[in-house]
């Protein structure tokens, strides 16, 4: 079985390098290698002596020792760096999934967190974004695998403390599998660093990156934390996929891990202000009828006006204005956008006003 055409990428190939305002993307908008080099405080000295063998299969001990300071208790040993948190995740449902295993996750979701496990033969719980949130709603599901995508793409929802710690309770009293999918952990609403589920001694496993946070989508590095005799697996699985990362990705991705305080509050800031000059604005953007601005991440969900198609809407905007936005339909519900806040800022205060004098969308 294959999974099905991937919307989401589909669109983002079509129109993410022709736009003027890119509010489209996921991820912080890009920077250069130099700019990236300083960031990482790397010389080209230190690049041009790297051999270009293979990697570890599992990843440089340097880099699993610095992913693994990113959570409570966990080893450089319970750590697998992968080919961004896509392969994260395919090996992960690969290794953890049985055929007919029921799988419960937020709903909307990013389309890779439920397309691999139906295409495993999975069935899908569909947990409502207005109720996931609550401890409660999850006590009522039974499932083999619950799937926490914090902070959450496409609505920037996350859990507040006391539900957070609640449902995590819950969890290791019955004994659950949980995959936390926490791409945007570096870009908390507010701190330096978002909470975390992964334990890979509940089996509370992690996947995750910090390439879309840094605007370095093209290292493509990201990782899976899990037990070990999970990992080995996975780590066996991924000999027939990318086999190792890059050996100058993965230098790179060191150098910015160790040196993230000192360029991280910035990016941070960038993307809060971003949010709230949105806020501020979408009232008096063409059909808009609510949003509810992201506690986390980078990533909101902006509802239309009822019997708009998301699409068309889209289409229409970049047409006329260079705005780029992601149509609710890619995330197979109707009637949003999805709205990315890693532009730079002038671009992103033009794109707005273009936006929000253009009124002939649909």
């Amino acid at each position: 079985m294959e999974p099905r055409e991937f919307f989401i990428e589909d669109r983002l190939e079509k129109f993410r390098l022709k736009a003027f305002c890119n509010l489209g993307e996921s991820g912080l908008s890009h920077f250069l290698l130099e700019e990236v080099m300083e960031m990482g405080q790397i010389s080209w000295k230190d690049l041009s002596e790297i051999p270009l063998n293979d990697s570890p299969n599992q990843g440089s001990l340097a880099l699993r020792e610095a992913i693994a300071d990113l959570y409570p208790g966990v080893s450089p040993g319970q750590v697998l760096v992968t080919t961004g948190t896509g392969e994260a995740l395919y090996l992960a449902f690969h290794v953890g999934l049985t055929p007919k295993a029921r799988v419960a996750l937020i709903w909307p979701a990013f389309q890779a967190l439920y397309e691999i496990p139906k295409m495993l033969g999975a069935e899908i719980i569909k947990v409502p974004h207005d109720r996931a949130f609550f401890a409660s709603t999850w006590k009522e599901i039974d499932a083999d695998l619950y799937i926490i995508n914090h902070p959450h793409n496409p609505t920037g929802k996350t859990f507040s403390d006391p539900e957070w710690e609640a449902v995590l309770t819950h969890w290791k009293e019955k004994k659950k599998t949980v995959l936390f999918d926490e791409h945007y952990r570096f870009l908390p609403g507010s701190g330096s660093l978002g909470k975390t589920g992964v334990d890979p001694n509940h089996s509370f496993y992690g996947t995750g990156s910090f390439t879309k946070c840094f605007g370095v989508t093209g290292l493509r590095v990201g990782w899976l934390v899990a037990e070990e005799r999970f990992l080995k697996k996975a780590r066996s699985f991924k000999d027939y996929l990318t086999h190792t990362v890059s050996p100058i990705s993965e230098r790179i991705a060191l150098g910015l891990l160790k040196s993230k305080d000192s360029f991280l509050p910035k990016i941070q800031n960038r993307v809060r202000e971003n949010i709230q000059m949105f806020d501020s604005l979408w009232r008096d953007l063409p059909h808009a009828k609510s949003f509810v601005s992201p506690a986390g991440g980078l990533v909101g969900w902006l509802e239309l006006e009822p019997g708009i198609y998301s699409e068309v809407y889209a289409d229409k905007l970049f047409e006329k204005t260079g705005v780029f936005v992601l149509p609710g339909s890619n995330f197979e519900e109707e009637g949003y956008l999805r709205i990315g806040f890693g532009e730079r800022k002038e671009k992103m205060k033009e794109g707005l006003f273009r936006w929000k004098e253009c009124t002939d969308l649909i």
